[in-house]
């Protein structure tokens, strides 16, 4: 052992602002858009609504704030609420390279730290960046065999150790505070992934699981709580239990060379990664070929082992479901040539016509694809065979969105707007897309919260 995880908490410690490539610290603000975006204009849905009820009934010291409602909960609730939001739908970032959904483990988690501690939005910057690297790296390290294997979860047992470290920077803990964090992280870290073969909508709360749990790894650093020496890399260590294979070096490889936050994928579509290139190879010849529904005999999908069984979903029984489902996504591609959060409703789920189409999906494992996945893309193979006996096929190596084909600057606000100017009203909307555009300008995190609150009696 090369004590990874102490290297890896000296890096998190030690990190400055000045050490960040403008290109970096650009894809940071991206993501945290990205996010407070998703937070937003997914925060009605059913389960986001429970989940807060449920916390805000718990109560406790007011400490940060909950997005878009305004409520003042403990640290570690408000972290746990506003991820509920951020994956409230399928629809926030995510990485091939590292899978999992970092956004919305580390932007809630980290922000509400940094509301608390009055941290500068350079402060918060930075430690989101060090902490984006140190989940990334241990997503990298176990990858892509957790997946491949069906788990454990990526976001609840990667995203544990990333938000500690990130937290226990903001809170000043030091090296070996970092480390302890670490350490302690690795109690929380686990969680099965029948969801995308059973649904349920306690999917989407995996990220939140990370948010809070990582922050009490922090706050228990902090009040004097140990963890084991080489919790990543030793001989009962995530990397021995979990993955297929062992790679430690992964862990430290030219790190502060190398960063992983740019391998972020961003979700043009509301339902599981894996399927966005099936869904842009589909659109594109359905739209070149002019075809409709009942133009198509069949269609097949080729897929890596690691995307093959994460979307396999033939007859979903909720939403959840459908977002995990291959061909009921694909069904609304055909059928509404959009994938949007408006496509993906109870009504669409009963429609005869969306179970009709797929019911014409078939899925595949291409083992000549699997390679393309281990480094970091997501590739399907999309073969459309129409009544009239033509075979029409689109080879997706990166989907729209991915690091391979990824989202400007100027989408990612396009798709901020699209969720919040609803809710705030295009004004305020354009006022938060400024501010956060220029968050390393910001002096007090404290003071963003409140933006990001609707008016009382609007927010329901």
């Amino acid at each position: 052992m090369a004590d990874e995880t102490r290297q890896l908490a000296q890096f998190v410690a030690g990190l400055t602002h000045t050490q960040i490539p403008a290109d970096v610290r650009g894809r940071a603000v991206d993501i945290l858009i990205d996010q407070l975006g998703v937070e937003i204009g997914c925060s009605q849905l059913p389960w986001a609504k429970q989940v807060r009820e449920a916390y805000c009934r718990i109560g406790g010291t007011p400490e940060a704030t909950v997005v878009r409602y305004g409520d003042r909960v403990p640290i570690a609730s408000a972290a746990f609420i506003n991820s509920t939001f951020g994956h409230s739908f399928e629809y926030d970032d995510a990485n091939p390279l590292i899978h999992g959904h970092p956004g919305a483990e580390l932007v809630p988690s980290l922000m509400a730290i940094a509301e608390r501690e009055h941290r500068s939005g350079r402060e918060f910057l930075t430690a989101f960046v060090a902490a984006y690297e140190a989940r990334g790296r241990i997503g990298w390290a176990v990858s892509p065999d957790m997946l491949e294997r069906g788990g454990p979860q990526y976001s609840t047992t990667c995203g544990p150790f990333g938000v500690a470290a990130g937290a226990a920077r903001l809170l000043e803990l030091g090296a070996e505070g970092i480390r302890n964090a670490l350490g302690i992280a690795g109690t929380y870290s686990g969680g099965l992934m029948q969801y995308d073969h059973g649904g349920g909508s306690v999917k989407r709360i995996f990220a939140a699981i990370a948010a809070s749990s990582g922050i009490q790894a922090a706050l228990l650093a902090q009040a004097g709580i140990t963890g084991p020496e080489g919790i990543l890399e030793g001989k009962r260590g995530l990397l021995r239990i979990y993955p297929s294979h062992y790679r430690p070096e992964r862990l430290t490889a030219d790190l502060g060379e190398k960063w992983t936050i740019l391998h972020v994928l961003f979700k043009p579509y509301s339902c599981c990664a894996v399927i966005h290139p099936a869904i842009d190879g589909v659109r594109k010849l359905v739209t070149a070929h002019d075809l409709g529904a009942g133009d198509i005999e069949t269609i097949e999908i080729g897929y890596p082992e690691g995307s093959y069984d994460h979307s396999a979903i033939t007859s979903p029984k909720d939403l959840l479901g459908m977002q995990f489902s291959t061909s009921y996504s694909l069904a609304l591609t055909v059928l509404k040539r959009r994938n949007t959060p408006h496509e993906y409703t109870e009504a669409a789920l009963a429609d005869p016509q969306v179970q009709g189409v797929a019911s014409k999906v078939r899925l595949v494992k291409e083992a000549e694809l699997d390679r393309l996945f281990a480094e970091g893309h997501m590739p399907a193979r999309v073969k459309v065979r129409t009544k009239s006996g033509r075979l029409l096929e689109e080879m997706v190596l990166d989907a729209k969105g991915s690091p391979g084909a990824p989202f400007s600057n100027n989408e990612v606000d396009e798709k901020f707007r699209s969720l919040v100017a609803d809710v705030v009203g295009a004004e305020k909307c354009e006022r938060l897309v400024r501010v956060l555009r220029s968050i390393e300008s910001l002096n007090d995190m404290a003071e963003l919260p409140a933006m990001l609150v609707v008016q009382e009696g609007k927010a329901n």
